[in-house]
């Protein structure tokens, strides 16, 4: 055959490659070794982000432990009369990684009116920071070098959670195709069920999601409780599903008033809501 009449001849892919010849067991032996292909892949990667993170904050930790150190030496030696010196430190400690807001509103106060009260409400804050850090370096440290068997296990299981949420994502996708091509659905009588359906896939979608930024999501502060509470209960809900396909438009709805409640709990409180410096909350 020359190379003209190969090109005017039409060309199957199919036929070329023997499509055919595959057997179902040869099919699901690719999608298996495409699947342990995507879990390695995501598996590795999410590790490295875990190491990556740990010593990122560790480094975010031992900055801002290293300039309230300083500060904290320097306002003890130099209780009676503060310099020039200190007030640069603090200054710097300002820019701190890790400064939070209370801490922050402090300096700003001392260093406006230079009382001895201020200063004395700063340094107990200050040496509450440095202890809080501390402990908080230690632990990372610890979990990275000498990690106890249940931390290992679970520094080993984590990273195989975003391929199990993203098997779970397909297997909601499924279950929708599955059901909107069910003949009873394709009927122009049912849109309720399909109605239904697209409820549960959505209402799936978000117990997945809010379940994943429970395990993987490493926040902190105060709202991190209120937090990990909304999405827990946004997950558990959608387990209602199992009562029947006709409560899955209700579920949603629970859900999404679940959803809209977690702007009104986890809000940053105003200034005027907040104790100022000196109040009896400081003195603690």
């Amino acid at each position: 055959m020359s190379l003209a009449e190969l090109y005017i001849q039409p060309f199957s892919v199919a036929e070329w490659i023997h499509i055919d010849g595959f057997t179902d067991a040869g099919v699901n032996l690719i999608a298996a070794g495409l699947a342990v292909i995507v879990f390695l892949w995501l598996y590795i990667r999410t590790a490295r982000s875990f190491r990556s993170a740990a010593s990122a904050r560790l480094e975010r930790l031992q900055s801002t432990l290293a300039l309230y150190c300083r500060a904290a030496g320097l306002l003890r030696e130099e209780a009676d009369d503060v310099s020039d010196a200190v007030i640069l430190l603090l200054e710097e400690c300002k820019a701190a990684p890790l400064m939070t807001t209370e801490l922050l509103e402090l300096i700003d106060a001392y260093l406006q009116e230079r009382d001895r009260s201020r200063l004395h409400q700063l340094q107990r804050a200050l040496d509450r920071e440095i202890n809080h850090r501390i402990h908080e370096q230690a632990t990372i440290i610890r979990t990275l070098d000498s990690p106890g068997w249940g931390i290992s296990f679970w520094k080993m299981l984590k990273p195989a959670i975003p391929f199990a949420a993203l098997a779970a994502l397909l297997l909601w996708s499924i279950q929708l195709y599955d059901g909107l091509h069910e003949p009873t659905t394709v009927m122009a009588s049912s849109l309720w069920t399909s109605i239904a359906l697209w409820s549960r896939y959505i209402s799936s979608l978000a117990a997945t999601l809010s379940l994943y930024l429970v395990i993987m999501e490493t926040r902190r502060g105060e709202s991190r409780v209120i937090y990990q509470t909304l999405s827990l209960l946004i997950s558990a809900v959608a387990l209602l599903h199992f009562i029947g396909l006709s409560f899955s438009p209700y579920i949603l709805i629970l859900q999404l008033i679940l959803f809209l409640c977690g702007f009104s709990l986890t809000r940053k409180r105003s200034r005027r809501e907040r104790p100022y410096p000196g109040h009896e909350d400081f003195l603690e």
